[in-house]
């Protein structure tokens, strides 16, 4: 982002709380730890990204001044900033907590305030089988917007706006398709606002009046009559920029007069109006789902009877146009606060867009009266965060050896604009300390990983010591459904040295979009599989090896290996796509329990419970939307305890290409450990399994075979609960008997000691 362009950013306060409208599960609050990227510390780096921002100016607070909301139709969240600057300098907060009193919608949202009471009101896609426009009455409560779903009556689908057919017709749903932005404005200046929209095929606009102040109410009420199904005469045929015009005000424009009926086009078009000669009427900014640019419609007729008499195809030709790969959406919004609206424009298609710049900002350097919009930015806001393009998936590792635990993120790709994938591992090392961690990317490509995009995508890392000789080996999950497999060769305690990727690992392919956990699930001391998919269920592949020698039968559904684990099924209800997207980690509670938390498609969390003993059987739902997150859809939770306070934080990654990070009241330890234990010495010890139910094998490369050492077991307070005497390389011993908890094993050589963390549950 540009010095002079800059816009003051910062979030709010140390921990903020984001909710949706589950209830019992208590929120979870949001940490926000410093992330550096090319040298700048990101104010917004663990907002979540952007990918389609849609924007309204609501009042959020109660204090008369516009604030800043942003609707992600990738992943249907909401994004709350308040205005704490001064005229002419904004400084747009991040605010969260507003965000969670807004309703759960999808697709679409419009904040108006149609009653004129001074709070705004929300439109948005319907949650009806027909399409069809819901709205919520927006109100104050404890000086913060809330919204209450207003009851429209109706003889057909209920709570949708519905309108009355010319010719004394019935009344229907007021259908906007759920890839359209509609406009919501006062189109014939009589003081109530009305509603443009495309018609449910396409090509000519349809102008719904709303009959409110006619019949006597004032602003406050929703009365919809079709008065025009050709809108300022013009037709939009989707096949180039530019638009056919009608010859004179009253007309309709027929581009296709051979043709009867005029054939349907596909459905896709945006529309905002904004009055940019103020002359009272209303001129019309058109994006199609056809085309990277946005086209400018003048306006020559009048509220009454509006006329497209004059286009520009390339807006703003002023300024540098908006080329948004593809279907731009566009927006009017005081950014800079200087009491001018400026112009906005940005992607509103999901699939296959520009992902990163993706907010294209125009500095209103006119009047408010007549505007003149010049280019500022191309990645206002999503600059300010980490955003890693289409898809984040992280893993915690620590990579350096240093004792802080690292993340390493996948993504699904960067847009590129030649249409090739480029997915990534990125890392970000800890540079911080153990009770304040800090991040800063320091490799945007990860072990080189781009250079398999020509067959592969959707990176999804994990680690585990899959080959049993004490460090964390790399697994990483991908688009078609494989395995990537890199040992690590450095050594236990040692910065990550990887050797060569093998793709394909084990001949394992659970379908589309493999997601990997590595565990051992069955206690037997060897590191299994679990791969999550694109269908929601978990795939469970026993490690069939010896220590050294990891072994996997790679049909999921031929035994000994479990197709659906648990029952676990991550789908979305109801949902005809089938798609689930389960992404697995798990993590054994401080009182010895096992617990399986995986993202969904749908963006919630769950965590199930019951599953030693049990892989066989079904695990039960302890959670089904863990924490009220609300961070977008395609989630992959990674865990660990970062400031080491005791209980492990969540780091959430979502479709829109971020990161969120959250505190949690969970305490133990991720079932594969972030860290490697370190001896203090480099005499290479290895203790396993950890945790562990009754005994443990320990490993000391070191020793000599006829070397006598000794074992002793500690509690949690240092307290000597047991010694043994050991000899050798190889030694197991028994710790049955004891309760569960977090134990300390020491090994004396001499004067010099080694001491490792246990963790037993029984």
């Amino acid at each position: 982002m540009k010095v002079n362009n800059r816009i003051a950013l910062a979030l709010l306060g140390a921990m903020v709380l984001i909710s949706g409208n589950s209830a019992g599960q208590s929120p979870l609050q949001r940490l926000p730890v410093p992330v550096v990227q090319d040298g700048s510390e990101l104010p917004l780096a663990l907002a979540g990204g952007l990918n389609n921002p849609q924007l309204s100016q609501p009042d959020l607070n109660n204090d008369g001044v516009p604030d800043l909301y942003i609707f992600d139709r990738t992943g249907a969240v909401h994004m709350t900033f308040i205005q704490k600057g001064s005229a002419g300098n904004p400084q747009w907060v991040w605010v969260p907590a507003y965000a969670s009193h807004f309703p759960e919608v999808d697709n679409w949202v419009l904040l108006r305030d149609f009653d004129q009471d001074g709070a705004a009101d929300l439109f948005c896609e319907s949650d009806t089988f027909i399409p069809g426009i819901a709205v919520y009455r927006g109100f104050f409560q404890a000086d913060t917007l809330r919204f209450q779903r207003i009851n429209l009556p109706g003889p057909y689908e209920k709570n949708v706006l519905r309108y009355l057919r010319p010719g004394g017709g019935n009344y229907t749903n007021l259908a906007v398709t759920k890839i359209d932005y509609p406009a919501l404005d006062d189109i014939d200046c009589d003081g109530d606002m009305d509603i443009l929209t495309f018609n449910l095929v396409g090509g000519y606009v349809e102008f719904f009046r709303n009959q409110s102040v006619e019949l006597g109410y004032g602003p406050d009420s929703l009365n919809f009559v079709l008065d025009d199904d050709c809108w300022g005469g013009f037709y939009e045929s989707g096949l180039s920029s530019k638009i056919d015009l009608a010859p004179a005000p009253g007309t309709c424009a027929q581009p296709f007069r051979d043709e009867k009926p005029l054939s349907p086009r596909h459905a896709g078009s945006t529309l905002l109006t904004l009055d940019s000669d103020n002359d009272g009427d209303l001129e019309l900014v058109l994006g199609d789902l056809s085309f990277e640019n946005l086209v400018f419609l003048h306006n020559g007729g009048s509220c009454s009877e509006a006329w497209m008499d004059q286009q520009d195809t390339l807006y703003p030709s002023g300024s540098v146009p908006v080329n948004i790969p593809y279907f731009p959406a566009s927006f009017h919004a005081d950014i800079d606060y200087d009491g001018r609206k400026d112009f906005l424009a940005a992607p509103n298609a999901r699939q296959g867009i520009e992902d990163r710049e993706v907010l294209w900002w125009y500095r209103n350097t006119g009047s408010q009266a007549q505007p003149s919009f010049s280019f500022a930015q191309k990645d206002l806001l999503v600059g300010d965060m980490l955003d890693l393009g289409t898809g984040a998936f992280p893993a915690f590792a620590d990579v350096n050896a240093d004792g802080l635990p690292d993340v390493v993120v996948g993504n699904i790709t960067f847009y590129s604009q030649d249409g090739e994938r480029n997915p990534r591992l990125v890392l970000l090392e800890n540079t911080g300390t153990a009770t304040a961690p800090r991040f800063r990317l320091t490799d945007a490509d990860y072990l080189n990983m781009s250079q398999f995009g020509n067959a592969a995508d959707a990176f999804v890392p994990a680690f585990g010591d899959l080959d049993g000789d004490g460090d964390l080996d790399l697994l990483v999950g991908e688009g078609n459904g494989q395995l990537f497999y890199a040992e690590n060769t450095a050594g236990s305690g040692q910065p990550f040295q990887f050797a060569p990727f093998q793709y394909g690992y084990a001949g394992i392919d659970v379908g589309v979009a493999s997601s990997p956990a590595i565990a051992d699930l069955n206690e037997d001391g060897l590191a299994d599989l679990v791969v999550g998919e694109q269908k929601g269920n978990l795939n469970f592949f026993p490690n069939q090896g010896v220590p050294g020698n990891p072994s996997f039968s790679p049909d999921p559904a031929q035994a000994p290996n479990i197709q659906v684990l648990g029952q676990v099924d991550t789908r979305i209800p109801n949902d005809v796509t089938g798609f689930g997207y389960s992404a697995p980690t798990f993590v054994r509670s401080a009182t010895g329990e096992l617990m399986l938390m995986t993202g969904s498609a749908l963006g919630v969390v769950r965590i199930y419970d019951q599953i030693e003993g049990n892989l066989e059987g079904s695990f039960r739902l302890r959670e089904d939307r863990y924490g009220r997150l609300r961070e977008g859809y395609r989630t992959r939770p990674a865990l660990a305890d970062i400031n080491q306070d005791g209980k492990l934080e969540l780091l959430l990654g979502n479709e829109r290409g971020g990161l969120g990070l959250f505190a949690t009241e969970l305490e133990g330890d991720p079932l594969t450990s972030t860290a490697e234990p370190q001896a203090e010495s480099a005499h290479r010890v290895r203790l396993w399994p950890n945790p562990a139910r009754d005994r443990v094998q320990i490993q000391l490369e070191t020793a000599g075979e006829a070397e006598v050492y000794e074992l002793q077991m500690l509690d949690a307070q240092g307290r000597l609960l047991r010694e043994w005497a050991l000899q050798g390389k190889w030694n197991e011993v028994n710790v049955s008997g004891y309760p569960s908890g977090v134990y300390l094993m020491r090994i004396l050589r001499g004067n010099e000691s080694d001491t490792f963390r246990l963790l037993l549950w029984n």
